[in-house]
């Protein structure tokens, strides 16, 4: 669904005197009510994946700073990749691996908290690390996703290759492996071109899919006198409610994310759910 951008003026605008959004400064929200159960279990599942998705995806960009800082990575060598695991201290470990003739071993290791790097760098050792049982079953995870990405017929929405993101298996030991289209241009957000493979704890595909039919690539950019943007509409098709993806890019967005579903209005600030507007346009 293509949305023009005069379109989209005018319905932030309408959207954000219904919200009493413009110009008002942040300030601490009340939790949204959400009377169906159901839609509820979703929006409080889609809101702590995007907070996960953001945590990772911060642990991943700043120890992969850290990396370049180390190595030359025009020449990686063995090095495959990278993955991220939860520490018993609340922290994150980005842990970039490599391939030999023996499988996978850790080739760098970065103790991160929030965006800060606070530890770690090169595993050194005359014995090689292997990577861990839940390491190794998220490595064969993005093995598998990948391959099910390239029988899909998905794209993606910048010329940059796509980010990868993989969460830790869940409770049943499926692995979420996220693409995502990456952002190229500042003050350009894409909603659009990102897809999630989830793996079984055995390999197999359990579950694929695309979270929006086109690509929607949205501009936040100040106005000509430096007045900062109100926020970004974007109309979702696929879903009774916001998804992860619409909490995570929130969480990089500088305004509000309003996400139009039907007659109603999800507005989402900061990677929370800030505010309902039912009956939108009626």
């Amino acid at each position: 669904m293509n949305i023009s951008r005069s379109w989209v003026g005018a319905a932030l605008l309408a959207i954000a005197a219904t919200a009493g959004s413009v110009g008002s400064p942040a300030v601490a929200q009340d939790k949204v009510t959400i009377e169906d159960p159901a839609i509820l279990a979703q929006v409080e599942q889609a809101e702590q994946l995007g907070r996960d998705m953001y945590r990772y995806d911060q642990a991943a960009w700043h120890a992969t700073d850290a990396l370049a800082e180390a190595i030359d990575m025009s020449d990686p060598g063995d090095l495959r990749g990278y993955l991220v695991e939860p520490l018993g201290n609340g922290n994150l470990s980005t842990v970039f691996f490599g391939e030999d003739e023996d499988g996978f071993y850790e080739f760098a290791r970065y103790e991160v908290a929030g965006s800060d790097v606070i530890g770690g760098g090169i595993v050194e050792g005359a014995e090689k690390t292997r990577l861990s049982p839940m390491l190794a079953a998220m490595a064969a995870a993005r093995t598998a996703a990948v391959e099910e990405l390239g029988r899909q017929d998905w794209g993606f929405c910048t010329r940059n290759p796509a980010n990868t993101l993989i969460l830790p298996p869940d409770e049943q030991g499926v692995i979420a492996v996220y693409f995502l289209t990456s952002t190229t241009e500042q003050d350009v957000y894409p909603f659009g071109g990102h897809y999630r493979i989830e793996i079984a704890a055995d390999g197999s595909v359990a579950g694929a899919r695309e979270f929006t039919k086109t690509c929607l690539n949205m501009e936040l950019r100040p106005g000509p006198n430096g007045e900062q943007p109100v926020g970004v509409a974007v109309s979702h098709l696929l879903d009774s409610s916001p998804t992860e993806l619409h909490f995570f890019q929130s969480r990089y967005a500088p305004a509000k994310v309003f996400v139009m579903i039907e007659d109603t209005v999800w507005v989402i600030e900061d990677g929370e759910l800030v505010e309902t507007i039912e009956d939108f346009g009626k």
